[in-house]
């Protein structure tokens, strides 16, 4: 086994075919994250896309050269640690762009209507635990080490991971790429000192669980 001779092509051939779409898209979820189907949906695109990302970390340079081993109970509380770090890490920006008045549109649209049933809780939960592994299998432990292939140094290739990573938060408006950058350069710092895939995923699932419950039950009127 090894890794592809053009590491970057792979690479962007993967990122078209999972995440080009998304973002050109100019929609916010708004309404929608009150129906069950939403969720569905997420957890129905997020599924293979692991699926396939797995496959290949297997059949090429292994997934252990990955950082992919089995979870480990201690997981668990370092993926509570990582998600309340990655909330921190957007307090400030979050403060400074309500000082200024700049919302995030998906907040605006979710803020109006009656409060979401509780129901859809449990629902919200799986489904930000299958985003965070989605996306962290992507853009860290698979792109991350893709990028150092292509010659990138270990700074660099992180901050272009983050970078493409909060670019596709555009639908949130400036306030999404700036938190979904800073975001991203949280977990690619979390995966260097750790390279444990549950860490950051479970911590990126966690914070995402958060702000559905924000959005669902918070803010409403």
């Amino acid at each position: 086994m090894g890794g592809p001779t053009q590491p970057l092509l792979e690479a962007s051939l993967l990122f078209t075919a999972f995440y080009l779409a998304s973002y050109l898209s100019a929609g916010s979820p708004g309404q929608a994250l009150r129906l069950p189907g939403f969720y569905l949906a997420v957890v129905t695109q997020s599924l293979p896309r692991s699926l396939l990302v797995l496959y290949l970390m297997a059949r090429g340079d292994g997934l252990e050269a990955f950082g992919i081993a089995p979870p480990k109970v201690r997981d668990v509380p370092r993926g509570l640690a990582c998600g309340l770090g990655a909330a921190f890490v957007v307090l400030v920006p979050a403060f400074l762009f309500s000082t200024l008045g700049v919302e995030n549109p998906i907040f605006a649209g979710a803020g109006s209507g009656p409060r979401a049933s509780l129901a859809l809780l449990p629902l919200a939960i799986v489904t930000s635990l299958a985003t965070g592994y989605c996306e962290e299998l992507f853009f860290r432990s698979y792109l991350l080490r893709r990028l150092g292939q292509a010659g990138l140094s270990p700074t660099w290739a992180s901050l272009a991971s983050s970078l493409l990573f909060g670019s596709g938060h555009a639908y949130q408006g400036v306030v999404g790429i700036v938190s979904g950058s800073l975001l991203g350069l949280f977990f690619a710092w979390r995966w260097s000192e750790s390279r444990n895939i549950h860490e950051i995923a479970v911590g990126h699932g966690l914070f995402d669980a958060a702000v559905f419950a924000i959005l669902l039950y918070a803010r409403y009127s």
